[in-house]
């Protein structure tokens, strides 16, 4: 249980510093980043609940992680559509995350099983290839004997 443990903990952390996390992680923080200095400026003497750019940076965590608590909300209509916005993006984040863990966990399973398939494979191309050259021997001896 404990080796089962530290292999699936080694493959977490090579999942966690793929570049394509390290990708996901910068988009999906620079999009939050973006989002909640804009419906920031945009509720600011407006909304009574964004006060500061804290309030605004908690509506926006709890939008794009799709928890939405509600205590938050913008009331103009681009800030609701930056919540859209931030709403879909959290969904392809996490969905992105989730696959790419998925993807990198299934890896060494998935290779185990084509390793034989794939030898198998060759395999069975040589013996094409020996049946082809063989098929070509007994057309180039039939050819030589209807010549005769």
């Amino acid at each position: 249980m404990l080796k089962l443990i530290k292999r699936e903990t080694r493959n977490l952390i090579r999942a966690f510093l793929h570049p394509a996390f390290f990708y996901l992680v910068i988009i999906g923080n620079g999009i939050l980043v973006a989002a909640t200095l804009v419906v920031y400026h945009l509720e600011k003497g407006v909304n009574p609940h964004m006060k500061s750019y804290f309030d605004s940076l908690w509506w926006g965590v709890t939008t794009i992680t799709t928890v939405g608590f509600g205590d938050t909300v913008p009331i103009t209509a681009p800030g609701r559509w930056i919540g859209i916005g931030l709403m879909y993006t959290g969904t392809v984040l996490f969905i992105s995350f989730t696959g790419m863990l998925v993807t990198h966990w299934l890896r060494e399973e998935v290779e185990k099983e084509l390793t034989p398939l794939e030898r198998e494979m060759l395999q069975e191309l040589k013996a094409q290839v020996q049946i082809e050259k063989s098929l070509r021997r007994i057309e180039e001896r039939l050819e030589r004997l209807e010549k005769k």
